[in-house]
């Protein structure tokens, strides 16, 4: 339609634009298309530097899972690997490669174990007197070590957190090779006179007296040894025999138990490990190591000990997986038996050599406690920790280091670091 004036109207009465309202549309549109480039070109920027970001983020947590799982591939490696640990073990202080080798994520970290130093002897005050063959020691709780001097009647307590000694009551009789003690947990130590006698006594603690009980069932000597639960004393008579013995506290009366699978004689030694169960070196210049099971009243033959032993040759218990072991036998080879493992491992040497006399106990805390017998005085004190070890995890230059303890069949992570 037409106005009559060459202007074209709309259908409805509505005009279109003139050309200068044209242009100006056309102007508007194009410092749109304008203002949008110039805003456009920096988000894409800045999108594709978050993108490069974000892609650097992945990688570097890729590289931590990475570095997490071969920190866990060594302590599985540790754990459940006897052969490879046995390795780590034979040289504390140096890294072992783990291997096979391992491949995540695209990366494949160097990793290594090493076996901490964590144990070590240290030389308590001396003993009033040497200590000859029929020494013997025991905690007696609390604060508290006691020990026979063997050969006479001197006994003795030693104050850990004086470290000192003091007399005390004298024994009922001078004890010989195969004196033994036992503490009951309360307030009683019981006694193994020794010295080819069948004299058992009990001494007690708060009241610093000595009673003389039912004798053993035969003369004890070399290789005698007591250890308590439970409401009795276990004992091994010693003196080339398979005896074996129980004593009731309750009715002061000795019964006898299965033989040991073969005659235990000097260094000779027995321990209680709880669970009742019982752990015994036979001495007699052999490695013979054996558990004894007081439900069942089996012995069962273990892997025996790193070399032979003889007189000097002791047991301690500290807990979990350990078991500690003088040698004797004029030698300072001190030794750990994995109870998980069945296992031995040479631990630090003793600070001199063990013979008659030597004894080992265990009192609570970190450490084991020796009397070196061999007619001297020294006494020392063993740092028996469970086994440390460091796990070092390596790739693209970031490094995780974790620090475990192993304990039994338990794993404790004492710190864990990213670098």
């Amino acid at each position: 339609m037409s106005d009559g004036r060459g202007t074209p109207k709309l259908a409805g009465g509505t005009q279109g634009p003139s050309r200068g309202e044209s242009g100006k549309s056309l102007a508007a549109a194009l410092i749109v298309l304008a203002v949008g480039l110039i805003l456009i070109v920096p988000l894409l920027s800045s999108s594709s530097t978050g993108l490069l970001r974000t892609r650097a983020a992945d990688q570097s947590l890729l590289q931590q899972y990475t570095l997490d799982a071969g920190v866990e591939y060594g302590i599985w490696k540790l754990r459940f690997d006897g052969a490879f640990r046995a390795s780590v073990d034979a040289v504390p202080l140096t890294p072992v490669a783990v291997t096979p080798a391992m491949s995540l994520n695209g990366f494949s970290p160097t990793i290594t174990a090493t076996a901490l130093a964590t144990s070590g002897w240290t030389s308590l005050a001396q003993t009033p007197a040497n200590a000859v063959a029929g020494a013997a020691l025991a905690y007696g709780g609390g604060d508290y070590l006691f020990a026979m001097r063997g050969s006479n009647l001197d006994f003795w307590r030693y104050s850990i957190s004086a470290n000192s000694w003091a007399t005390r009551a004298n024994t009922p009789a001078d004890t010989g090779q195969g004196a033994a003690l036992a503490w009951d947990g309360g307030n009683f130590i019981y006694a193994f006179r020794g010295g080819n006698t069948t004299a058992f006594w009990r001494y007690s603690i708060p009241g610093n007296t000595w009673s003389v009980l039912a004798p053993a069932p035969s003369s004890v000597r070399n290789g005698g040894s007591l250890a308590y639960a439970g409401g009795f004393v276990y004992g091994l008579r010693g003196d080339n025999s398979q005896d074996f013995w129980r004593y009731s506290v309750a009715g002061n009366s000795w019964a006898s138990r299965a033989n040991t699978p073969a005659d235990v004689n000097g260094g000779g030694a027995l321990v209680y490990a709880g669970s009742n169960v019982f752990y015994a070196l036979r001495g007699d210049n052999t490695n013979a190591f054996w558990r004894y099971n007081s439900v069942s009243n089996t012995w069962s033959v273990l892997a025996n000990a790193p070399a032979n032993v003889n007189n000097g040759g002791a047991l301690a218990y500290p807990g979990d997986d350990y078991v500690y072991a003088f040698r004797g036998d004029d030698t300072n080879a001190f030794w750990r038996y994995s109870i998980l493992g069945n296992s031995w491992t040479a631990d630090d040497n003793a600070p001199g050599t063990v013979r008659n006399g030597g004894s080992l106990a265990y009192a609570g805390g970190d450490y084991v406690y020796g009397l070196r017998g061999d007619t001297s005085r020294e006494f020392w004190r063993h740092r028996a920790v469970p086994p440390r070890y460091d796990i070092v995890a390596q790739v693209a230059g970031r490094t995780t280091t974790v620090r475990i303890q192993i304990s039994g069949g338990s794993v404790t992570v004492l710190w864990w670091d990213l670098q």
